[in-house]
């Protein structure tokens, strides 16, 4: 205790001795008797102060400060000590006060200067905050705590050509420091100075090739530009030079998607697998092999990654979504079940389990996917949409109507849920709600041919409005020529006219540029028998009950005959 008394008056004795006016350079003078004791008045109080400051006995203190101040009204250590205390005490006005008197008899003072800056923040005087900071900056332009404030207040003020001139300046100080220079660049890139940006980092990386973060920020730069091939290049240097890094491997990958360089993608990542495994390398790799439809080459690129942790259940995505186009329906099951117990919360899991059913008609199968799919995700758009149309494939018209009109409400735009949708009202005969539904899509997607289709066929079955069927049909054949429904709809507009010739020759179109379905070949009966050839209707009509068995019209047609 005693060795600490003794360290601690030293210290007070070091910092009293500037206690009286010790800033102004000045003749000596001999002092009176009178003034050698306020000066040991003021010391004493000064010393009572600073012990009290020792135990956090802040306005105790203040009290022997102000006393000091009363035998030494110049001290710029006294006055700076009242600051001090008045800041700790959030007096922020008085101590300001104080901290000018201070300063004014010991310019330039570090200490006080910080105090000021402090002072005004706090009384968020953010310009008089900075003006203290940069004269701070100026007389130690190498102090961090400074730098970073100014860099905090420029930033927080949105000045951002003060702080581009900031990091211009520390630049300097920093020659041999990238990140002032990147800093520096980046304001840049936010006041739209692109070219001197790139100059800067050119700059850095003509001195260093290796820097990762100059390069990294010199090719988003690039993309900003929209400059990918010298996005292109800066991002594989920085892979050939660390080729694990995930940020840089996915803007390599989102690059190339978007030019379409699937062939160049491909080749560089073989490149770097060669230099070092890495399995989202891998799943790239994979990835573009199947975007250039080489799925055999897919399969085996993801054969190493299928027992990896992190991406094993992307590599059952991906080995599920080739199986799926390659029509290995079993495969696909496998690999889509997987992962909806594996990661339940994969929506597009559920997604292709559910149209994979759907696609061998297995629509009951279909129904237990999606309700345990809607358990969990109960309001995806799309998987509302597919519920409510497969309830409809199985002639649960009305119950689809609540699925598919929340699934509309949460996502009114989706083309195919507004199609489901108006063709279950066309089922029951609610015409009404799916004219003004088809009416308002063709408005907002005039070009779409899906839309233009399934409104005249719709308008075609009710014998309405047939003209308008026609010129929308034709439409939709104009932007899908080769579509088989749209072609089998021109063809029953004709017939629905009374043209059984034209009839017979977009229907025949439909069936040579399709798979047979059962509603073309009745239509292609139907237009035999009114070109009175019965024996050739009832071919088509034999061959679209072996196909729809249930369908009792088209049953009682054949007997008829």
């Amino acid at each position: 205790m005693n060795k600490f008394r003794y360290l601690l008056i030293l210290l007070l004795t070091v910092t009293l001795a500037s206690c009286s006016s010790q800033s102004k350079t000045r003749k000596p003078e001999v002092l009176s008797e009178i003034q050698k004791q306020k000066l040991d008045k003021a010391y004493d109080h000064y010393f009572n102060g600073a012990l009290l400051d020792f135990q956090d006995q802040y306005e105790r203190a203040l009290i022997e400060y102000y006393q000091a101040l009363l035998y030494d009204s110049t001290s710029s250590q006294i006055l700076k000590a009242i600051a001090r205390n008045l800041l700790r005490l959030q007096t922020y006005e008085s101590a300001i006060s104080y901290l000018e008197k201070s300063e004014k008899y010991n310019p330039g003072d570090r200490e006080t200067l910080n105090y000021l800056a402090e002072a005004h923040y706090n009384q968020q005087n953010f310009q008089k905050s900075i003006f203290y900071y940069n004269r701070l900056l100026a007389l130690d332009p190498y102090n961090s705590s400074t730098q970073n404030n100014l860099i905090f207040l420029y930033t927080h003020l949105k000045m951002e050509q003060e702080l581009m001139n900031f990091y211009k300046r520390m630049m300097s100080y920093y020659p041999d420091d990238s990140k002032y220079a990147i800093q520096y660049a980046l304001a840049n890139i936010r006041l739209k100075n692109t070219n001197e940006a790139q100059k800067v980092l050119q700059e850095v990386v003509n001195k260093d090739s290796s820097d990762l973060n100059t390069l990294f920020v010199l090719g988003n730069l690039y993309e900003i530009q929209k400059d990918t091939v010298n996005a292109l290049k800066i991002y594989k240097n920085i892979l050939l030079l660390e080729p694990l890094n995930e940020d840089v491997l996915n803007r390599l990958y989102r690059l190339y998607r978007s030019t379409g360089q699937l062939e160049e993608m491909a080749s560089f990542y073989e490149v770097l697998l060669q230099k070092q495994e890495n399995p989202q390398m891998r799943l790239m790799l994979a990835e573009t092999y199947y975007l250039q439809e080489k799925r055999t080459e897919a399969k085996i690129a993801l054969q190493p990654i299928v027992t990896d942790e992190t991406y094993r259940l992307a590599a059952y995505e991906l080995l599920g979504r080739i199986a799926f186009e390659e029509e290995n329906y079993p495969e696909a099951e496998k690999y889509f079940s997987s992962l909806t117990e594996e990661n339940p919360d994969n929506r597009f899991a559920w997604l292709f389990l559910a149209v994979m059913h759907n696609r061998q008609n297995n629509y009951q199968s279909s129904l237990k996917v999606l309700e345990r799919a809607l358990t969990l995700h109960t309001d995806d758009p799309d998987l509302l949409s597919i519920y409510g149309s497969t309830l409809s494939q199985v002639g649960r018209d009305q119950e689809a109507i609540s699925p598919l009109e929340k699934a509309l409400k949460i996502d009114s735009t989706n083309i195919s849920t507004i199609s489901s949708i108006a063709a279950v009202y066309d089922k029951l005969k609610m015409w009404d709600k799916s004219d003004s539904l088809y009416v308002t899509a063709i408005q907002k997607a005039p070009d779409n041919a899906l839309l233009l289709n399934n409104y005249s066929y719709s308008l075609a079955q009710r014998d309405m409005e047939l003209p308008k069927a026609l010129e929308l049909v034709t439409r939709a054949l104009e932007i899908d020529p080769e579509n088989g429904a749209y072609l089998d709809t021109k063809g029953w507009i004709y017939y629905k006219l009374g043209d059984y010739p034209r009839a017979l020759e977009f229907i025949q179109k439909a069936l040579n540029s399709r798979e047979e379905s059962s509603e073309v070949l009745e239509h292609m009966g139907d237009v035999y028998l009114k070109l009175d050839q019965p024996d050739q209707a009832k071919i088509y009509w034999q061959k679209a009950l072996e196909k729809d068995p249930d369908n009792s019209n088209l049953a009682e047609k054949i007997q008829n005959l």
